[in-house]
């Protein structure tokens, strides 16, 4: 079973490819059309391998959709990837595309501050059950700082002046980023830093 490319939760496996344009093309339908996270959510837990580039490289790869941290706590998503070193694990919320994910003063907007304040809950939620995360939660070798995502609004809703302001959200192994920059990585499509 330990040579199995899936193992340890092949149910969860996500697919050595890159998406295809058939699942960008479903992603920027869906993108249009949604009103809040929940068509998003529903897309990306079905086609998790528009998802595998937010773990940016790696081998083998497992997404878990909404996992529970002991019932109390659900990330979006929860996605685990295989290098040479061991695990390494991506939290991954998502907020609204029609959340701006700044306010009009250039602050994280109040969807924005939420978020963030839910990745913080689940750190503290593992560093008080590490333990219990990794055996009966089966989250091998997950670490309360691992990296984490944030994916709210659109690309448009940043204004040029605010771009430095937005930029300075990614750090501490954190990335905030829109669903435009999602789409961007997900295709394979060149993309900058500085790009929002």
């Amino acid at each position: 079973m330990d040579n199995d490319r899936r193992y340890p939760w092949p149910d969860k496996y996500i697919e050595q490819r890159r998406a295809s344009g058939a699942n960008i093309s479903d992603l920027e339908r869906v993108l249009q059309d949604a009103k809040d996270e929940a068509p998003l959510q529903r897309l990306l837990g079905a086609t998790p391998v528009l998802l595998r580039p937010l773990m940016r490289g790696g081998v083998d790869a497992w997404c878990f959709d909404r996992p529970s941290f002991g019932g109390e706590l659900i990330p979006d998503f929860l996605l685990a990837c295989r290098f040479s070193s061991g695990l390494h694990w991506v939290y991954v919320e998502l907020e609204s595309p029609t959340a701006a994910p700044l306010n009009k003063a250039g602050r994280p907007s109040g969807k924005l501050v939420t978020a963030l304040s839910q990745i913080g809950d689940w750190r503290i939620w593992l560093r008080e059950n590490i333990a219990y995360a990794r055996t009966h939660l089966g989250y091998r070798s997950i670490d309360a700082e691992c990296h984490a995502t944030v994916v709210i609004g659109r690309r448009s809703m940043i204004r040029t002046e605010h771009a430095l302001k937005y930029r300075e959200l990614s750090r501490l192994n954190v990335a905030v980023m829109t669903y435009d920059r999602l789409i961007e990585i997900s295709s394979g499509s060149a993309w900058r830093d500085e790009e929002l």
